[in-house]
Formats: C-alpha cells, structure tokens, sequence
C-alpha cells in the first residue's frame, strides 16, 4: 500500500513538470503515429512515455549507448498499446535491452543473458517475466513508417501483455460476455486460415509465415497489423479488428486517421 501511494507521488511529480522540448521533436520525426494524434491523445502518449522511460531500466547491448532517443522513441511506440484501458504502464517490465541491429537469440532454456547463443538472429524478443530485447534499427525504421504493416516494438510489447493477462490462453476481458465468446473461435479460425494458405503458398495472407508458430505469435502479428495496417485488417478480417478494438479500447482506423489514407497494403511473401 505504501508503495503503491510512493509511486503514484512520484509519477504525479514526473507530470507536473514540462515535457522536454528536444522530445517532442524525436516523438515528430521517430513516431510517424504520433503527428496523426488528437492533441489530447499525444498528450496521454507523452504522459505514458514519460512514465515507462523513468520507470525502467535502459541497457544497451553491442556496444551501443542508450540515448535520450532511443528511450523516448521506444518508449513512445509501446506507449500505443497503453491509449486505452488503463493496464499500468508494464509493471513486470523492468528492463529493455537495446541493440545496434540483429541480435542473437540465447539458446532455449538458457537465461536470456547466457553466452552460449543459437544462429537465430531476431530483431526483437519478448521474455516472459522478463525484458524485452530490441535492435534499434527496426526500431527507428519501423517507427517512422507506421504504415509499412510492421512494428517490432509493438509486436514485443504485446507479446508482454499476453504473457502477463493470458490472451491467448483463452479470452481476454473484453467486458462483453458475448465478444469474450467470440474471440477464441475468430482467432482459432484466422490462424488455421493463415497456415492453409503458407501451406497452399497463397501470397495473400495478411500476417507473416512467423505467425502461424502458435497462438502468441499469431496474436503479436495481428496487434501490429490492428496498429500499422489498420484498413487492411478492417477489410480482410472484420471480426479480428472488432475484437482487437474492444481490446485494446481503441479504433486505429479513428484514432490515427488512417482511413483517410490510401490502403497500400503489401501482400506477404
């Protein structure tokens, strides 16, 4: 209770005070979803950006310093996941761990910090009770294009969200029994669609040959499709976007005014 009171006093403290100037510019040029804000969204943004930049610790890995820039940018892009109910700000987060590019992934079973690495060379991981591991190149790319379809901050932090709510363990509190019913049953049948059609090399798949892995994969790809393809999903997968939306207590197509634009989506390989 006492801590709960300390850290609420701090984050009200942290609020009160201006928001750096030199931040707003790298939220303008590192976070294209930012500019397509309402004002009062961009302010609840930088709010929750403030919050997970001085609440976790930032390590760089690779001989890479940790810049104010690099927090903000990411901070920012998993801030997107956090514009509707309120779950904290990643509570069982407590570090993230920053590399120049592709890293490589410690072998299964192995702490994630254990020397001895697999040839999978990833640009981001997602530890269960643990960090969240990124390359800082996808990043910034990744973050200035919000409408290629592919956010691997995003998809990260959403594979933390699962990990700490269960998602994909059956149906998230959607506070609709009926979409609580529906959501284990839309999901199931997109992900078996999704395999038929890599099995049947069809190109128009949605999500990436990754997703079809398993539930958790499959539900970290179609978070960075409801963000970053948003009309596409809208149009291929209705049911998937309702639900998506009732999750995540927000409509992107609204909100980032993406159906205002060209839908340029790319098919798949």
């Amino acid at each position: 209770m006492l801590f709960s009171w300390l850290r609420t006093r701090r984050r009200r403290k942290l609020l009160a005070e201006p928001f750096p100037l030199r931040w707003t510019g790298f939220l303008e040029r590192n976070v294209g979803h930012y500019t397509r804000l309402s004002p009062s969204d961009q302010a609840q943004l930088r709010d929750a950006t403030r919050v997970l930049i001085a609440e976790k610790l930032w390590l760089g890995r690779g001989g890479l310093f940790i810049t104010e820039e690099m927090r903000v940018t990411i901070a920012a892009q998993a801030a997107l996941l956090l514009l509707g109910p309120d779950r904290g700000y990643y509570p069982w987060v407590r570090e993230v761990v920053v590399f120049p590019t592709e890293f490589r992934t410690p072998v299964a079973g192995d702490d994630w910090e254990d020397d001895l690495l697999s040839d999978q060379p990833l640009a981001g991981q997602a530890v269960d009770r643990g960090p969240v591991l990124l390359a800082w190149d996808e990043v910034l790319a990744e973050g200035r294009t919000p409408d290629a379809g592919y956010n691997v901050v995003v998809h990260e932090f959403a594979h933390q969200l699962d990990f700490r709510h269960g998602v994909t363990a059956g149906a998230p509190d959607l506070g609709d029994r009926a979409l609580e019913t529906r959501w284990r049953y839309v999901m199931t049948v997109a992900l078996e669609d999704h395999r038929r059609a890599l099995r049947e090399n069809n190109s128009g798949t949605l999500f990436t040959p990754h997703a079809a892995d398993n539930e958790m994969e499959f539900f970290a790809d179609a978070t960075e499709a409801f963000y970053c393809r948003s009309a596409a999903l809208k149009r291929l997968h209705p049911e998937m976007y309702s639900l998506l939306a009732a999750y995540y207590g927000i409509d992107p197509i609204t909100r980032f005014g993406t159906g205002k634009r060209e839908d340029k989506f790319k098919i798949n390989p």
